[in-house]
Order: structure tokens, then sequence, then C-alpha cells
């Protein structure tokens, strides 16, 4: 069986950092560390399709952008297993 590609919100629903900030700022007090955030967890936040790059410029999905920094959040609070 073949996977089906992940359907991802249109165009206009990706917004600039600007735009993004006020919808996390909660979590995320400042452009910079959303920056920060964006460039540690990039590949993650790409698939989840919460950020995508546009002519160079980073566009975000503030929804996926939400619940991939929770997922993320989540793994990083659970124990590190020993081997």
């Amino acid at each position: 069986m073949q996977d089906t590609p992940q359907q991802l919100p249109t165009l206009d629903e990706y917004i600039d950092l600007r735009a993004l900030h006020p919808k996390v700022k909660n979590t995320f007090p400042s452009l910079d560390s959303i920056k920060w955030f964006a460039r540690q967890h990039r590949d993650e936040l790409a698939a989840s399709g919460a950020l995508i790059n546009i002519t160079g410029r980073l566009r975000f999905h503030a929804e996926r952008f939400q619940q991939a920094a929770v997922e993320i959040g989540q793994r990083a609070a659970l124990p590190i297993k020993e081997a």
C-alpha cells in the first residue's frame, strides 16, 4: 500500500513570525524565542506542517505550530530511558 501525503493547509493559512507571536506569546515571550525554537526543531515542525519555507522566508501555521510545540515539549519531559 502506498503512503498518502499529509494533507497540508492552504497557503493563506500560513503566517509570518510577527503574526504568529501574539498567538504563542505566553510560551514564547519574544520573536527570538520562536526563532530559537524553530531552529532547534525545524525538521519536526516541517514534518508536522507547522513550518514551511516559501521564497526563503519561513511561514508558520499557528495551530500546527502550537500542537507540534506541545508534542515536542511532552517528549522533552519524558524520562530518558537507559539502555
